[in-house]
């Protein structure tokens, strides 16, 4: 009986570009770069044991560029034509559509990418030290010395009730609840009439989360809005940053937050991932993988210089407003023009947008305002106390 013949085992190409980390930024920048230029190659190493974590990544749709919006739009699971605001003397909704994204269609946009071989993806991996392989790094964020951030952190619960919940369309923040930690809010994203997450978020100075006293917290809001019995589905937590000041100025080709691209007043990472994906993607169309990754320190520093006036809110947010009144400042800012809003989460204002929200009876003690209102001076002040400290 003659020998069964072997298959050829199918090698797969050399990736043209390495990308390290396949969270938010890493996917997302594979699945431009290869939908921007059909004969590229690129593999992607995640220590963990799958790819995208398991996260939700909401936005103000009219964030993403118009030009991107068709080939963004299969990231989308849920849109909302509006949502509400909620404060002790304030209560809003504005007509702005509304979006979110999972871990899951994540996946699901370049799943069709690996299975064509052209995404290679190498699990509880880190990326090969010494490769002449052009690479960026997406691993995420850790504190640095030259950045100086306050802390958005939150738990969530996405829990399936045995009634309707009777939410329609999402709270951002519902800040009606007891003022813990800093600026405390309850966000709500309605899935389906049954299903919601609930996620309990603090705008703090210290990164520390306790993930059971947070529960308890989510735990009294669902009894306290009558929801009745409920199962939870899901949880999530995170602990992002929120810049208060920089000096960074490296030529290190790191995306996502590690890289310094958020929205520094909203701690939003989804319009900047897109925004640096198509940068990477275009500039590899122009000069190739090589360019790119070493383009990536400009970006970042185009980047920084845009965020510069959300940066100062931030210090004059974290550091001149009393922390139990910090809720004050948004309840101020959301009875602002939709437009202004709009644009404020675009990172699009105007002059005179900046004016206006500066102008007026300020929520937080001038005199404070002023001390954080320099850059420069408050990172000297933070480098000094850090020393004496």
């Amino acid at each position: 009986m003659a020998p069964q013949a072997q298959m050829p085992r199918t090698v797969p190409p050399e990736p043209d570009l390495i990308i390290n980390g396949a969270g938010l930024s890493g996917l997302l920048t594979a699945w431009r770069c290869l939908h921007v230029n059909p004969s590229l190659t690129i593999a992607i190493y995640e220590q963990k044991d799958r790819i995208g974590g398991d996260h939700t990544w909401s936005l103000n749709l009219s964030d993403i560029p118009p030009n991107l919006r068709d080939w963004f739009d299969p990231f989308i699971a849920y849109r909302w034509p509006r949502y509400d605001v909620r404060f002790p003397q304030r209560e809003r909704t504005l007509e702005i559509e509304y979006g979110s994204g999972n871990s899951e269609t994540l996946r699901g946009c370049v799943e069709p990418l690996i299975q064509s071989g052209r995404l290679q993806i190498h699990l509880g991996q880190a990326g090969p030290v010494g490769s002449h392989t052009p690479s960026i790094d997406a691993t995420g964020y850790s504190l640095r010395d030259d950045e100086f951030p306050g802390w958005q952190k939150f738990v969530g619960h996405v829990i399936r009730c045995d009634q309707p919940h009777g939410v329609a369309h999402p709270v951002i923040m519902d800040a009606t609840v007891e003022q813990i930690d800093g600026y405390r809010f309850i966000y709500l994203l309605p899935f389906s009439d049954h299903e919601i997450l609930v996620e309990d978020t603090y705008f703090s100075n210290s990164p520390h989360l306790s993930e059971n006293e947070i529960g308890h917290r989510i735990e009294d809001y669902i009894q306290q809005k009558g929801w009745g019995a409920h199962k939870t589905v899901r949880t999530e937590k995170g602990v992002l940053p929120m810049m208060m000041a920089t000096d960074r100025d490296d030529d290190s080709a790191k995306i996502g937050l590690g890289g310094g691209f958020a929205v520094a007043a909203t701690g939003f990472t989804v319009p900047h991932a897109v925004e640096v994906a198509d940068k990477i993607a275009q500039t590899i169309a122009h000069g190739g993988p090589k360019v790119a990754t070493k383009a990536i320190a400009a970006f970042r520093r185009d980047h920084l210089r845009r965020e510069g006036y959300a940066r100062r809110l931030n210090r004059m947010f974290f550091r001149a407003a009393d922390p139990s009144r910090r809720y004050v400042v948004l309840q101020r800012f959301y009875g602002l023009g939709e437009g202004l809003i709009r644009r404020f989460y675009r990172n699009d204002l105007t002059r005179r947008d900046k004016a206006r929200i500066l102008i007026g009876k300020p929520p937080v003690p001038v005199s404070k305002a002023l001390t954080h209102f320099s850059e420069s001076d408050f990172i000297r002040r933070e480098r000094a106390k850090g020393k004496s400290s």
